[in-house]
């Protein structure tokens, strides 16, 4: 604008660490703080040395550790299996040390080799995790099937009888179809979707998108946030219904449904969005919630498919760290080898 820039109001550090109040000209300018100059100055204090957030006199609101923030943000998977092994090394170590009291050196190598050769290769957070997601994948089957016969689409066979825990989830999760008189869509069983916008850039798997009665999923579901306005128990509605054998429902859930909407709008399955719901049913016969239904109003789309945005960026960001990582790696060992 070709406006003349004053030198500003900036903070600059006491011999003590304090911020005082001076000023600066030239090209670093900071601006004005919010601090008194009379009052003592407040700072964060944290509670105690491990704790995730600090506290600010004055203010009921706690204040986040930046590491917080970014650990939030920022996974780091690799520390499961990291933690699984560790706990395994120590368990090991104990456990010989514990032998080597009771037996001769030879007795004790014997018995801790025979357990070492009993554990499995990975740690067991990891073998449960792919546990699991078996119990998950043959659960949406048996759904999937339910919903083909529906349409009145013809399923081969399957090989051999379900397990039962997998059959008993996979027929909570029918209860709840019908109880909502859900209609799949022919198109959307197990439907793949996808963005080619460039800063999404991205697919999944919607597991059932139809029409079903609000009134009814309102009966039988939860509202993650109920509307203000009043609803007609009689409307049908399209829904996009995403199924979870997990042991709770999380934010990661709701951002996935709004992703898969945001899909439903760009490849023009949908105008505009719409409800989603999120079912969970049990995997065991002690949860006591075998079927758990969190609706979601369409207002909400903005919220988490714009949380979605944001992290699809996050994942841009490392995803090209990752790649810069690699490429200083390969150039080190390069350069070790020459010499």
């Amino acid at each position: 604008s070709g406006r003349r820039l004053r030198p500003l109001d900036c903070v600059t550090l006491s011999p003590n660490g304090y911020p005082l109040l001076g000023r600066v000209s030239g090209a670093h300018r900071i601006g004005r703080g919010s601090m008194s100059t009379t009052a003592t100055p407040k700072r964060p204090e944290l509670p105690n040395p491990n704790a995730d957030h600090y506290r600010m006199e004055g203010s009921p609101r706690p204040m986040p550790r930046t590491t917080s923030v970014i650990d939030r943000g920022i996974g780091k998977p690799f520390l499961t299996k990291w933690a699984g092994n560790l706990e395994r090394r120590r368990i090991l170590a104990e456990l010989g040390d514990a032998l080597s009291e009771e037996l001769t050196a030879e007795q004790g190598a014997a018995v801790l080799g025979n357990l070492k050769s009993r554990l499995a290769p990975d740690p067991y957070c990891e073998v449960e995790k792919n546990t699991a997601g078996a119990f998950g994948t043959a659960a949406h089957g048996l759904v999937e099937a339910y919903l083909h016969q529906r349409l009145g689409h013809e399923m081969a066979a399957a090989d051999e009888a379900p397990a039962p825990l997998v059959a008993r989830a996979a027929g909570l999760a029918i209860e709840w179809f019908e109880k909502v008189e859900f209609e799949p869509d022919p198109d959307g069983i197990e439907e793949r979707l996808w963005s080619e916008d460039k800063d999404l850039w991205s697919a999944g798997t919607a597991d059932a998108f139809g029409t079903a009665n609000l009134g009814l999923m309102v009966a039988h579901s939860r509202w993650n946030r109920a509307p203000k306005e009043a609803i007609d128990p009689a409307l049908r509605v399209p829904v996009l219904v995403d199924l979870k054998t997990s042991k709770s429902i999380g934010v990661s859930h709701k951002v996935q449904t709004a992703a898969y909407i945001t899909y439903l709008i760009e490849r023009g399955r949908i105008e505009k969005a719409c409800h989603s719901c999120i079912l969970r049913v049990a995997k065991t016969e002690e949860d006591p919630h075998p079927t758990e239904a969190l609706l979601m109003h369409p207002d909400e789309f903005l919220r988490y498919g714009g949380a979605f945005r944001f992290i699809r960026r996050i994942f841009n960001f490392l995803s090209q760290e990752e790649e810069l990582e690699q490429r200083h790696w390969r150039e080190k060992r390069s350069r070790s080898k020459a010499r």
